[in-house]
């Protein structure tokens, strides 16, 4: 009876690319066209597959002319998975797929002692891998946990484990193709750094399928968090690039990290080339600050850069093809006036600011959204409410567009599927203002505004973001039962079914954040005010991996 693979695997060989007019025969770990390897499982494509695994066979020419059968595991739906023959040699070979006694289809294909492949679990290629966190215990007991968890669409993201904190050793197993031919080195880094490579073998189970052990994780990766690279090397042939997760929270869950260098409230948060950047606002003085903090997720720890041309509080900072905009704001810390039109462009390589063409009108406590690498900034304390415009960053000019619907303040948005959605704020200038939970959507294409499905509650001054297709909506204040006066709420939009989905709340709810950032697999939320008006900015630090997927 032939073995069954595991089921995370299964999925992988069902993969499907657009079907090709000619059979393309491709590793079925990458999915990628380029060398094959002998022994390796391997995937081709051609229309004419429309049986079943009995209903072809499979043979490859080599390059010296003998002519060996290839091992069928599947086939159907336009793609037919295989296992090429061991001993074939280095240069070109004809594969043939047969039915019977009739050829449905031909590729020549090149071979190669190695072309190394590792096993997403996503079927693609790409992110986390099919395998395992090992975790050896004090009597050498061990604990296994895989590298991947479920989302709520059926797909997979990775599920970060526990390192460092235990100071037992752990080591990566993961699962691929390709790489058992090899002679003369495997090398591995995580992150950027070497990691040890305890075999690359051939799986004892599985035919075709090779396995990959890698540490003991070395102690310099303690200090990691987030979502890292694995980069695998075999006789010096790059393995497709996969990515793990280290260390809490888990999916679905907050955690925290690196306090901000200075408490802070009613400022900005962008990204700039891998890290969060906060920047303006004022702590529980109330006093203006043009400081710019910026924070390194892959080492938890803040530095600051060069401040802002002038203090701005209640600002946006937008990033587009790879430079940070600082976009209007309030020099002051009333709630009527001192509203600011200035636009200032961050270069972090010369660490340098310029100014840029200014908006149409002065506004404060709006927000801004990329999409198509253009910024959209929607809204603004009274009476820039409706105000809504475009910035070209390349031509360096504004556009006014048509006003948003319902005027509002302390507002999110995000850009998904080629729209800008408008969540959520509050009417009037100060906290006890009354809150809207409208969500209006702008249509670049047809220059217009719709409606989608209201917020599960007012709120305002709120905070949002897209992560995985998904709008994320976190805190806000004007919550007037609430001994602090927030809104502890996190609710998620999915724009396909236009509905919202309520999670569990904020550790600690804050307001007075413009913008968050999502890298790396993790939102970051630094900063903002514990309490009700703006005498509260604090240097707490949460992020939450997210695992909802709305595409």
């Amino acid at each position: 009876m032939p073995l069954r693979y595991p089921v995370i695997l299964v999925a992988v060989f069902c993969a499907t690319l657009a079907q090709a007019q000619t059979l393309a025969v491709v590793s079925a770990a990458t999915f990628r066209a380029g060398a094959l390897a002998p022994a390796m499982i391997a995937t081709g494509f051609h229309p004419a597959l429309t049986g079943t695994a009995n209903s072809y066979t499979v043979s490859v020419r080599d390059a010296a002319g003998s002519e060996r059968p290839a091992t069928v595991l599947a086939a159907g739906n336009g793609q037919i998975n295989m296992i090429l023959p061991a001993g074939s040699p280095p240069g070109n070979a004809t594969v043939t797929i047969r039915s019977g006694n009739q050829v449905v289809a031909t590729a020549t294909v090149n071979f190669t002692a190695v072309a190394p492949g590792i096993f997403a679990a996503n079927a693609n290629g790409a992110g986390v891998p099919a395998g395992f966190a090992i975790t050896v215990e004090p009597g050498g007991t061990q604990s296994r946990r895989e590298l991947y968890a479920p989302t709520t669409q059926g797909t997979f993201l990775a599920r970060p484990f526990p390192f460092g904190d235990s100071g037992r050793p752990v080591f990566l197993t993961f699962y691929g193709t390709g790489i058992r031919g090899w002679r003369n080195s495997v090398t591995a880094t995580l992150g950027g750094r070497p990691v040890p490579v305890a075999a690359a073998v051939a799986q004892d189970q599985f035919v075709g399928l090779d396995q990959v052990n890698l540490g003991p994780l070395p102690a310099e990766l303690n200090d990691r968090r987030g979502e890292l690279e694995l980069r695998l090397t075999v006789d010096g042939v790059a393995a497709n690039p996969v990515t793990v997760a280290l260390n809490a929270p888990d999916l679905g869950q907050w955690g925290a990290r690196g306090e901000l260098l200075e408490a802070n409230s009613e400022m900005a948060i962008g990204e700039l080339l891998g890290k969060v950047y906060v920047m303006g606002g004022y702590p529980a003085s109330r006093a203006t600050q043009s400081t710019v903090q910026v924070y390194d997720p892959a080492s938890d720890r803040w530095e600051l850069t060069t401040p802002m041309p002038l203090g701005l509080n209640h600002n946006m900072a937008p990033t587009v093809n790879g430079k940070l905009y600082m976009i209007g704001g309030q020099t002051t810390d009333g709630g009527s006036g001192n509203f600011s039109d200035r636009v200032f462009e961050y270069n972090a390589d010369t660490r340098e600011w310029r100014e840029r063409t200014r908006m149409p009108t002065a506004r404060g406590a709006g927000v801004a959204v990329v999409l198509d690498g253009k910024i959209y900034v929607a809204g603004g304390r009274p009476p820039r409410g409706a105000d809504f415009a475009v910035y070209d960053p390349a031509a360096d000019t504004w556009r006014t567009l048509p006003d948003l619907p319902t005027p509002r303040n302390h507002l999110a948005g995000a850009a998904m599927g080629g729209k800008v959605y408008i969540v959520g704020g509050r009417f009037e200038a100060g906290f006890q203002s009354p809150q809207s939970d409208a969500v209006e959507i702008y249509d670049p294409v047809t220059n217009a505004w719709s409606r989608g499905a209201p917020m599960p509650k007012p709120r305002g001054g709120i905070n949002g973001l897209e992560a995985y297709g998904c709008l994320h909506v976190f805190g806000g204040e004007g919550n007037f039962g609430a001994p602090n006066g927030l809104h502890p709420e996190h609710d998620v939009y999915n724009p396909v079914t236009n509905s919202w989905t309520s999670l569990g709340p904020m550790p600690i709810p804050v307001h007075g954040v413009t913008g968050a950032v999502f890298l790396s697999g993790l939102i970051y939320l630094p900063g903002g005010g514990t309490s009700e008006g703006g005498s509260s900015g604090s240097r707490i630090h949460q992020v939450f991996r997210p695992y909802m997927v709305c595409r």
